[in-house]
């Protein structure tokens, strides 16, 4: 009869496994297991997941299961492995997002969040972390971090109510229009996006794939205390009675409508109108905070915006996004492209408005938002042509503000030196791509109130 062979920890003592798995800190698999080097000259890409793979085999010695259980069953707990990158401050963080479990579009609309297999999958998680570097086989890479972590407090309130926003969107036949944007801590991220569509109910539209997720500002939060940030929200109460949203949003009623100075007054504060940062640092103060980081946006990789308003309600400027490098979008496909992953976040918008003069400004409204469906297919027709032109060497007539209602490229640099190298032509100035300031508008007056 074939004996089974003993584990070197007891896999029914969450304990156990743990500081079994400490063991694994400032190590590499190479070092701590005998897997075979079956990849010894293969590129990074086409071993992905090999890491995660070779831990569960090798290391703690069972094979990896099926996909609808937690890998320690008997305890509910479930491994995941990640990258971590170092930047050039020396800073170590997370490389990229944790994926979870494949969403099922047909099975997850009977299900409810306490009864949900993400939660019963996901709820107790043994974290291993590791420093990826391009150059190094796998089994080298240097162990840094790890560690155990349940959903639990205010943040399993948010992870629910991300859970259930986004199974309300299958529900309702849109599940081909999900994105990262729509929550905030947990997310759908595309998964396999070269794949063919999957079917959705209560819809005959063709859906992508798509996983649940832990964002990437999550999971250093996770890692990590977030320094010098300050939490919004001070209570679980308030989440559960308001949702996140409201929560935040209730804290701007009192202001709305009032001139910047009436606002300093009614918080009991002095700011330096002239500072470039007046109107951000304003808006969290209306918040409750003082510290340039909140606690909250930080983890949701929520990124504030401010807006002012001329007196006819257009935005005095369009929105600008960091510069693109010419070489990587003539290389890339757009679900892989800079423009789209920033697109699919979540913003928090903060509006101002300015008199006809601009010598008064008072705080209108704020919300989070991001960018619909329909006008993200917008955009990218607006990046597709890019990369057109700037491969067709015609990098300085790319796409203007008249050219699409959503989005335009225009140059982002200091100065005319300021020049980043194309494909083709040469050194050209730097540009980006903006949102529209008519854009704009239209959501201002969608959102909000």
């Amino acid at each position: 009869m074939h004996q089974k062979k003993k584990l070197k920890y007891d896999e029914k003592d969450p304990k156990s496994i743990y500081e079994y798995a400490k063991k694994l800190i400032g190590q590499s698999l190479r070092d701590t297991t005998s897997a075979p080097d079956l990849h010894k000259d293969s590129h990074a890409k086409t071993v992905k997941g090999k890491f995660g793979q070779y831990l569960e085999k090798y290391y703690f010695e069972f094979e990896n299961n099926s996909e609808s259980r937690p890998d320690f069953e008997k305890i509910g707990l479930e491994l995941k492995s990640n990258p971590l990158k170092k930047l050039r401050d020396g800073k170590i963080v997370a490389k990229e997002r944790i994926i979870l479990n494949i969403i099922d579009y047909v099975k997850i609309i009977e299900e409810d969040w306490e009864g949900s297999h993400f939660l019963s999958k996901n709820q107790f998680i043994l974290f291993v972390m590791y420093l990826y570097e391009k150059d190094k086989n796998f089994l080298d890479f240097l162990i840094k971090y790890v560690q155990s972590w349940k959903i639990e407090g205010k943040d399993r309130e948010i992870i629910k109510q991300d859970w259930e926003k986004i199974v309300k969107k299958i529900k309702d036949g849109k599940a081909h229009e999900l994105s990262e944007g729509d929550t905030f801590y947990l997310g759908a991220c595309r998964k396999g996006w070269k794949e063919g569509l999957r079917k959705q109910p209560n819809s005959n539209i063709g859906a992508p794939q798509r996983a649940f997720s832990f964002k990437q500002k999550y999971v250093n939060a996770i890692l990590t205390r977030i320094k010098d940030a300050e939490v919004a929200i001070k209570d679980i109460s308030e989440i559960e009675e308001e949702g996140f949203e409201g929560s935040i949003l209730n804290k701007f009623n009192p202001f709305k409508r009032l001139e910047v100075k009436e606002i300093e007054e009614k918080l009991n504060i002095k700011l330096n109108l002239k500072s470039k940062n007046y109107y951000a640092t304003l808006a969290r103060r209306m918040l409750g905070v003082s510290k340039k980081k909140i606690v909250e946006f930080e983890k949701a990789d929520v990124t504030m915006k401010i807006i002012r308003l001329r007196h006819n309600e257009l935005p005095k400027e369009s929105m600008s996004f960091p510069y693109f490098k010419y070489k990587d979008v003539a290389m890339q496909d757009w679900e892989e492209s800079e423009f789209h992953s920033q697109l699919e976040k979540k913003f928090f918008l903060v509006i101002y408005k300015m008199n006809k003069d601009e010598t008064k400004v008072r705080f209108q409204k704020a919300f989070f938002w991001n960018i619909p469906y329909e006008d993200l297919q917008e955009a990218k027709k607006v990046w597709i042509e890019t990369k057109k032109r700037i491969n067709d060497k015609n990098s300085e007539n790319l796409p203007k503000k008249s050219e699409n209602k959503v989005s335009h490229v225009r140059p982002h640099a200091k100065d005319k030196s300021d020049t980043d190298e194309t494909p083709y032509e040469g050194e050209k100035i730097k540009k980006g791509f903006w949102l529209n300031n008519t854009y704009l508008k239209e959501q201002i007056d969608k959102n909000g109130y």
